[in-house]
């Protein structure tokens, strides 16, 4: 693949600044504080959206992606591979590791009334920085490098993982400042797995589709190619 058309979009340099930047002020924010000034604007469809959204964050999501990116191009689906294997780790080592049995708004905020999202259930531990956070965004981050020709399409998919974000708060799963460093972990690992792809799998054996190898031809006969996708692991 040629390494100009796998570039780090200016979208997301922006992001990952922005995110660096809100993470250090709600660091210094008293704790506690901005999660139940956002936990008083519920309603019954953000209740369903969040609920729901929110499972985009979780790790099964990732056995319906991956068989799709490696039936367009098997390099797609290692490329997230990676990423993802390098967003597991920096979240056991931090969430499991470091800052291990560090209490969610559940626990933090018992002795305070707050709204709870019917049929949500509430953890209490293990709650800085947020893994369905950094899921979300290592997903959003890899579709966004494997499509960085497309500006629409960055802004729609870090639209996507940001929602997830949010929904960790909206739900009172986790604090403000987890997400952020979840976020950031996020990115950072799908930066880490495009660089990781490079140096391990420059083949281009890589760039044919899941089918190829399976015996069913070329992918142009199958699956109709994707104009300019913006990279080409």
């Amino acid at each position: 693949m040629k390494k100009k058309k796998n570039s780090i979009s200016q979208i997301q340099l922006f992001a990952c600044f922005v995110v660096i930047i809100l993470g250090l002020v709600t660091f210094y924010l008293p704790k506690g504080k901005p999660e139940l000034f956002l936990n008083q604007y519920h309603h019954p469809l953000f209740d369903l959206f969040f609920a729901t959204w929110t499972h985009l964050g979780d790790a099964v999501i990732l056995l319906v992606l991956l068989p799709i990116l490696a039936l367009r191009k098997v390099s797609f689906a290692i490329f997230m591979s990676l990423s993802v294997i390098v967003q597991t780790l920096l979240i056991m080592i931090t969430k499991h590791g470091f800052f291990k049995g560090m209490p969610r708004p559940a626990e933090y905020l018992k002795d305070i009334a707050f709204y709870k999202v019917p049929g949500i259930e509430l953890h209490h531990w293990n709650s800085f920085p947020s893994g369905h956070t950094a899921t979300g965004l290592v997903i959003a981050s890899c579709f966004m490098i494997i499509f960085s020709r497309r500006r629409h399409l960055q802004w729609i998919f870090l639209l996507g993982g940001f929602l997830v974000a949010i929904s960790r708060v909206y739900l009172m799963q986790h604090f403000f400042v987890d997400i952020f460093a979840g976020a950031a972990l996020g990115m950072l690992s799908a930066w880490i797995g495009r660089a990781l792809y490079f140096q391990f799998f420059p083949s281009k054996r890589f760039k044919r589709s899941l089918l190829v190898y399976m015996g069913f031809g070329k992918i142009k006969r199958v699956i109709p190619p994707i104009k300019n996708p913006g990279i080409s692991v």
